[in-house]
């Protein structure tokens, strides 16, 4: 999917699967808004969203964690952990 294209609205399992595919990428949380960014470091860009009930289900998930201090006062950040 090119950074460029308008968000689409997408469900956990295809969030994840991005994400698993993306390694650079984060899940981000502002102001009951959720979207995956294509850069974790980047957290501005939005490439899929995800509506709030899906976002909970993603955020919970293993594979992720929660990153603290963060640049964006405000905003969340889950990435991928990683597995060794």
């Amino acid at each position: 999917m090119s950074v460029d294209a308008a968000p689409r609205k997408v469900d956990a399992e295809y969030a994840i699967e991005y994400l698993q595919e993306h390694p650079e990428a984060g899940l981000c949380c502002e102001d009951g808004r959720w979207w995956i960014t294509p850069n974790a470091n980047e957290t501005d860009q939005q490439v899929l969203l995800l509506d709030v009930v899906e976002a909970e289900r993603l955020k919970d998930d293993p594979r992720l964690r929660l990153l603290s201090g963060i640049a964006h006062a405000g905003r969340s950040l889950w990435v991928l952990r990683r597995m060794t």
